[in-house]
């Protein structure tokens, strides 16, 4: 079952998308959604949906758990078009962004032609009770009445029952001038799924860090470096020939370096045009730097030239 939902919803995609924010900048999300299972169905699947910008989920800050499990609020936004907000919350309803409420908005909630929609979710304890049935089953006790008469006709007997704690998720979107939905989520956890990278604790204070964190000062480094030894070879000043006057009266001269010419001719009884020798070698000082940047990378990555898929 499992793997079909993961199967039908290209979960590897969300996976991947989380995984390359948390390696990338120490965390990423992925989450659990419903859908219709077709258009002319009211069957229910279960989905699992990337979401592709991480700094748009504000996590509950008192949480400590690495799967959101005790997670109890959390907000995430999107900025959509007006048109767009008033096809999916308002139907044929057109929102005054003049005078309305809507008007009064500032950023970020109102910018432009694009509108903030948040979803708040929210997750409250509450307390139900649970029956023991005479079959060994274990059900809550709406569930028993909703299925009173098919289980009694079963000769299903109820054997105890006790009050137990859950917990009920909720989430409401906000326009930030009014609630837009507001939905019952089935399960007992806040449907957003974390991805972190490294986890650091500092006087109760979680950080969290990505692959790439301390590995920027050498990428700075190798990209400063590449980029002098460029410009020192793209200035480096073109051999010049040097010879006496009328002895360049052939054209081809003119395109000495550029050319491959099987012969150039000059006057007779003048000393042939002579190139002069280079006064500037190979910025040799600024690619030596430019390697010992990528070989800090890799003691920093730990990612070796074996693993990066270079042979020996």
């Amino acid at each position: 079952l499992i793997r079909n939902i993961e199967q039908t919803s290209k979960a590897d995609v969300a996976y991947d998308t989380a995984v390359d924010f948390a390696v990338s900048s120490g965390r990423g999300y992925f989450r659990i959604a419903t859908d219709y299972a077709c258009d002319d169905s009211f069957d229910l699947d279960l989905r699992i949906e990337r979401i592709a910008n991480p700094f748009s989920v504000y996590e509950d800050p008192l949480a400590t758990a690495s799967d959101s499990s005790d997670w109890n609020q959390s907000f995430v936004t999107e900025n959509i078009s007006k048109d767009a907000f008033e096809k999916k919350y308002k139907g044929a309803d057109k929102v005054d962004w003049e005078h309305d409420a809507y008007a009064r908005l500032a950023a970020p909630w109102m910018d432009g032609e694009q509108v903030l929609v948040a979803e708040w979710w929210r997750r409250e304890k509450v307390m139900g009770t649970i029956l023991k049935l005479s079959t060994g089953d274990v059900i809550a006790e709406d569930v028993w009445e909703t299925q009173r008469d098919y289980l009694t006709a079963q000769g299903v007997t109820v054997l105890g029952s006790r009050q137990a704690p859950s917990h009920k998720v909720t989430q409401t979107i906000l326009s930030g001038a009014e609630v837009l939905e507001e939905n019952d989520w089935a399960g007992k956890y806040i449907p957003i799924v974390p991805v972190y990278g490294d986890e650091i604790n500092v006087e109760g204070k979680r950080y969290f860090r990505s692959l790439i964190r301390d590995a920027k000062d050498a990428q700075r480094m190798l990209n400063y470096w590449r980029t002098a030894s460029t410009e020192l070879v793209a200035l480096a000043p073109r051999v010049p020939y040097i010879g006496e006057a009328g002895s360049f009266k052939d054209p081809k001269w003119a395109s000495v370096n550029s050319a491959n010419h099987a012969f150039i001719e000059y006057p007779a009884g003048k000393t042939p045009p002579q190139r002069q020798p280079l006064d500037s070698g190979r910025p040799v000082g600024a690619i030596q730097e430019a390697l010992n940047a990528q070989d800090d990378m890799k003691s920093i990555l730990g990612l070796y030239d074996p693993s990066l898929g270079t042979s020996q």
